[in-house]
């Protein structure tokens, strides 16, 4: 059974929406990321969940071939999206370029700025600005995030969701981590020097440094298979 025509171009124009969507999501995790705290995100605070939703609607199309590939019901219409119509067809183009050329382009950079001067301020009263710097450097490389997580973290089919995750915890572990462990190293040599307490920064040097060997190794002590 066909169905209705108004259904098929609703769920045309979601489909088409994802991409702007999950933008948005990347937005919001940068803005919870300054709100739960230091610099350390909660594991179950909203960071990782929009981090996720933003995963999912990325990928939307590579779980509907799959669904398709599975004969589910009504897949094929998802996996194609709906007709062009011409109410649907200006709501398309907007969403497009509200993200292109409000968001991207405007809104996260003068929101990053914000923060930077909140980081002063949190310097000024002794407090660590570090939470607010961090959030400002992911809202501003958003752009960057998307063009990785479309490119080598892409992949179709049933795991794409799951695959571009892990492709950006191994772009973290592989090329983030190494350098938050040298800065780290930096700080414990100075905190050396200056008489202060170095063990925590070069352990969490040392750490960040061996991130991808510790994952290996927690894989080789419980037997798993993970990419």
């Amino acid at each position: 059974m066909t169905p209705p025509l108004i259904f098929r171009a609703v769920l045309g124009l979601l489909m088409t929406l994802a991409i702007p969507a999950s933008l948005a999501a990347f937005a919001l995790a940068g803005m919870k990321l300054r709100n739960e705290g230091g610099i350390n995100y909660q594991a179950s605070g909203g960071f990782l969940k929009w981090l996720f939703w933003g995963a999912l609607l990325l990928t939307l199309p590579g779980v509907s071939s799959w669904l398709v590939s599975e004969a589910v019901p009504g897949a094929a219409q998802m996996a194609l999206g709906g007709p062009s119509t011409p109410y649907t067809n200006g709501i398309n183009k907007v969403a497009n370029d509200f993200v292109d050329d409000v968001l991207i382009s405007h809104l996260l950079p003068v929101v990053a700025a914000a923060l930077v001067f909140k980081a002063l301020l949190d310097y000024s009263q002794g407090t660590s600005p570090l939470a607010s710097v961090v959030a400002a450097m992911f809202l501003l490389g958003i752009e960057g995030i998307y063009r990785l997580a479309t490119g080598s973290w892409l992949t179709s089919g049933a795991y794409s969701t799951t695959d571009l995750l892990m492709g950006a915890f191994n772009y973290a572990a592989g090329t983030i981590s190494p350098i938050v462990g040298g800065l780290a190293l930096s700080a414990g040599i100075l905190a050396f020097v200056q008489h202060k307490d170095w063990k925590r920064f070069v352990g969490s040097g040392i750490g960040f440094l061996c991130a991808t060997g510790l994952w290996a190794l927690v894989k080789t002590w419980t037997g798993v298979t993970l990419p």
